[in-house]
């Protein structure tokens, strides 16, 4: 390894951002073997089988913008009856999406993947920092969980609260 290397993860141990050396080296092979580092190439980045693309905010709300709210809601509701979340739920953790006890597991793999801060408080999901708008999010999580749920209006577009009926 070449001591710039050794000295850039010093420099995270000293950072706190990792407990050692070992620590830090440990966790990166894990992400190198979870995201399958050894399958990227020139046609893209590669997560098991899934094709990762780096799109900006800035993209997507263009895209979204040229949607109604409607239409939001069912694109949402279309891409979440075909998530690949809930296949990862019943084949890695053996469980069911739509069960409630699973809603943390799902809604912890979603905030995994980029749709922002997650926290649930009983009927409550709250998203931070949403990466997609409340209409898809809304459709997407009711296909998703097989729920009904309502938008609760914030303050805020940086964040989006939906309440489970």
């Amino acid at each position: 390894m070449s001591q710039s290397l050794v000295n850039r993860i010093d420099d995270l141990v000293q950072e706190r951002v990792g407990r050692s050396r070992a620590q830090l080296i440990e966790d990166a092979v894990r992400w190198f073997l979870d995201f399958t580092v050894h399958k990227w190439n020139e046609r893209g980045i590669y997560v098991n089988s899934f094709r990762a693309v780096f799109e900006s905010e800035t993209m997507s709300s263009l895209f979204f913008s040229k949607l109604t709210p409607t239409d939001q809601y069912e694109l949402g509701e279309t891409a979440g009856s075909q998530s690949p979340i809930a296949d990862v739920v019943r084949l890695f953790y053996g469980g069911d999406p739509t069960d409630a006890g699973s809603r943390d597991l799902v809604l912890k793999l979603l905030q995994e993947n980029g749709w922002g801060s997650i926290t649930l408080n009983e009927d409550l999901v709250v998203i931070g920092s949403p990466f997609y708008p409340a209409p898809f999010i809304r459709g997407y999580l009711e296909s998703l969980l097989k729920v009904k749920m309502e938008i609760d209006e914030t303050t805020s577009k940086e964040i989006v609260a939906l309440r489970i009926k």
